[in-house]
Formats: structure tokens, C-alpha cells, sequence
């Protein structure tokens, strides 16, 4: 356990040296260069996301947020919602997460993950969420969650939904939606960013084109 006057100088060192632009370069990733490799419809898009956590506290399973991806350019049918440290279908239960296929305000489907509260001070955690469709059904999944808490997690552990109905395409697919409706509903004080740092949109041929970095929230700002 941290003494409090150990914690009251971690949190000095990180107002000190945690400027927005180091935060963020400490997270980047290198840049796809956008290329245009076919004109067809898009049928997959493959979000990578990061949080940076300062000082988690498993004792009250914070902090708490939730991420979406919707194939359309609004939340008024199918998308998918990820809630991360707490689970709430049937009921609410602190930590790990839960993949959740909602249309509106319908719960449709659920798929419970790891269970274990984000408990480790100053890491970081990647993942990928992944929306694609065959015309029939619309499929989500979370997949190469790297975690020091989780240690690897992702597709292989069935964190996948999927659900009948689903557009024809994803060419309405827009980040702007995953950004706006992304948030940290409990505990952002134990938050340092929150953000989409690359997206990529496929076409059944391959790669089409890739959007840069996105911040949902960073702490202070």
C-alpha cells in the first residue's frame, strides 16, 4: 500500500513532468500512411485504443469507463459497448469487462471477460476492438489487449459478440461516434488519457485506409 506522503509526491512528479504532448507521445504508435487500395465497401474497421492509468484503487473498482463502436454514424441501432473495471448485465459487479451488443437502448446480447480489478499504479492498456459484417450479422471483438493487471487478453478468450441484422457495409462507420460517446464514468482523477490512437478500415481485398490518433480525455484538461 502507498504511504500518503509517497502518493502526494508521485502525484507532484506527474503534474510535473505528464504535459499533454509527453502523455501522448509516450503512448504513439508510428503512423499508417493512407493509401487508397480499392474503391469496394468497407466490411471490417479495426479500432486501437490506450488508457493511461496513475493510480487505480481496487478497493472501490476505480476508476470505471466504457467504450463503443457503432457501423453507422449514430447509436439508433445495432452497436457495441464495452464496459471496463465493472461488469452490469444481469447485475452490477466490480471489475473486469463486459462486450455488449445493444440496439438503441436494447440490451441484445452480452459476454462477460476477465473479472480481476484494474489494480497496478502508472500502467497502460492496449487493445484493439474490431467491428465487421457480412451482410447478416454484425460482429465485435476485442482482440491483442496487452495489460500488466490482465496480463494478454482478447479474441482467443471468446471476448466476440456478434448479431443478426447487421448493415449490408460499414461505409457509414464514423470515429467521431466511438470519440463522442467513449467515457470514464467513475474515477477520471485515477485516469492520465483515454484515446483511439489509430483506426483502419478493410474492404474484402485489404486495407483501404487508416484515420490517426483521436484523445477522448486527458487529465487536467
Amino acid at each position: 500500500m502507498w504511504s500518503g506522503n509517497r502518493t502526494q509526491g508521485n502525484r507532484k512528479m506527474f503534474a510535473r513532468v505528464l504535459t499533454v504532448g509527453a502523455l501522448l507521445a509516450a503512448i504513439a504508435v508510428p503512423a499508417s500512411v493512407a493509401q487508397a487500395q480499392t474503391a469496394g465497401s468497407i466490411v471490417r474497421v479495426e479500432e486501437d485504443w490506450a488508457i493511461v492509468l496513475n493510480e487505480p484503487n481496487d478497493g472501490i473498482s476505480s476508476p470505471q469507463f466504457h467504450t463503443v463502436m457503432s457501423p453507422t454514424g449514430d447509436l439508433n441501432s445495432l452497436y457495441a459497448q464495452v464496459t471496463w473495471n465493472y461488469r452490469e448485465s444481469p447485475d452490477f459487479a466490480p471489475g473486469g469487462l463486459e462486450l455488449q451488443m445493444r440496439n438503441g437502448e436494447v440490451l441484445a446480447q452480452n459476454k462477460i471477460g476477465r473479472e480481476d480489478q484494474f489494480s497496478t499504479w502508472a500502467e497502460t492498456i492496449r487493445w484493439t476492438q474490431t467491428m465487421e459484417t457480412n451482410g447478416v450479422n454484425l460482429n465485435f471483438s476485442i482482440k491483442d489487449g496487452q495489460s500488466i493487471t490482465w496480463g494478454p487478453f482478447g479474441y482467443g478468450e471468446g471476448l466476440h459478440v456478434s448479431e443478426s441484422g447487421g448493415p449490408l457495409n460499414l461505409n457509414t462507420y464514423s470515429p467521431d461516434v466511438s470519440v463522442q460517446n467513449a467515457c470514464i464514468t467513475y474515477g477520471s482523477n485515477r485516469v492520465n488519457a483515454l484515446v483511439l490512437m489509430e483506426v483502419r478500415y478493410y474492404s474484402q481485398t485489404g486495407l483501404v485506409k487508416t484515420d490517426g490518433m483521436r484523445v477522448v480525455y486527458v487529465i487536467g484538461q
